[in-house]
């Protein structure tokens, strides 16, 4: 059988293969030509027009500025930390000096003091407020736990690390309109556009002052810890004074009050000695003028 007629109806049928192929990739790149030009008319057609020199820019860029660039930063770990520690001590000064001990210990500070003091001069009670670094929290508060007897521990922490990052893209996109404010405060040629800038100033320097007073707040909660510490005496020391008020308790009472007798009987003699002495002195010439009148009418008669 002869196979040419067969072959040229195969070479034939690919060539009009691959015109048909050509012909459709340049349909498809007329088509996405088109399309791009279409794109392009019709993204110049939306674009707003250049704002007029001077104009003020509306606050909603601005906001949506710093969401775009909270978006863009990658929230950080920031933990408010907050505990209590409650603890039983015979000696309850004794136990706040060990609890200052250990603050020292971890580069802390003790932030607020409060003490209550009992019928004989000594501590009964103690309240203190500590700020410690945060990375020693759980350190501090189990050093705290072996100062005395511990009655009670709370701890928790706040995860603000959203809000950090919030503030500060918040804060630098307040920055950016101060800074294009103020050149336009510089570029005013009247007095009404001097004061219509100067208002809008002095309301977005306020924004700024108020963002930044909050990240401060921020950054001191979230490097600073806050512990507070509740040292008591036990509650058997509180019924044994309590029974000391009784019969023991008069008995001292009473002796107290002998001890301040004699010491005020003493401090009369020790005020009336002087005068005493100078009394007698005086005394002794008038007792011998007295004597020597009394024997010289004796004598005359």
């Amino acid at each position: 059988m002869d196979t040419s007629p067969r072959r040229t109806a195969l070479v034939l049928a690919g060539i009009a293969a691959a015109l048909a192929l050509t012909g459709c990739g340049s349909s498809d790149e007329a088509g996405d030509s088109g399309g791009s030009s279409d794109a392009r008319a019709s993204t110049a057609e939306v674009a707003p027009k250049e704002a007029p020199a001077g104009a003020l820019e509306a606050p909603v860029a601005a906001d949506a500025a710093a969401r775009d660039t909270a978006r863009e930063t990658t929230a950080q770990p920031a933990v408010i930390s907050t505990g209590t520690v409650s603890l039983e001590a015979e000696d309850v000064g004794r136990a706040r000096l060990a609890v200052r001990k250990v603050v020292d210990a971890h580069q802390g500070t003790v932030s607020e003091q409060e003490t209550t003091t009992g019928a004989k001069g000594r501590l009964s009670s103690a309240r203190l407020v500590l700020r410690v670094p945060s990375e020693s929290f759980d350190d501090v508060v189990a050093d705290l736990e072996e100062v005395a007897t511990p009655t009670g521990t709370t701890t928790s922490g706040e995860d603000v690390g959203a809000e950090v990052v919030d503030v500060e893209a918040r804060i630098r996109a307040q920055r950016k309109s101060v800074q294009r404010i103020e050149a336009l405060l510089a570029r005013a040629e009247s007095i009404e556009q001097i004061v219509a800038i100067e208002s809008q100033l002095a309301s977005r320097q306020a924004d700024l002052d108020a963002l930044e007073s909050r990240q401060q707040w921020l950054a001191d909660q979230t490097s600073m810890a806050t512990i507070t510490v509740y040292v008591e005496q036990p509650a058997g020391r509180h019924d044994r004074d309590d029974e000391a008020d009784g019969f023991l308790g008069g008995l001292a009472q009473g002796w107290a009050a002998f001890v301040e007798g004699v010491g005020a009987v003493l401090v009369v003699v020790g005020f009336l000695v002087p005068w005493l002495i100078l009394l007698a002195v005086l005394a002794v010439p008038a007792r011998l003028l007295l004597r020597r009148r009394t024997r010289g009418p004796a004598r005359t008669a």
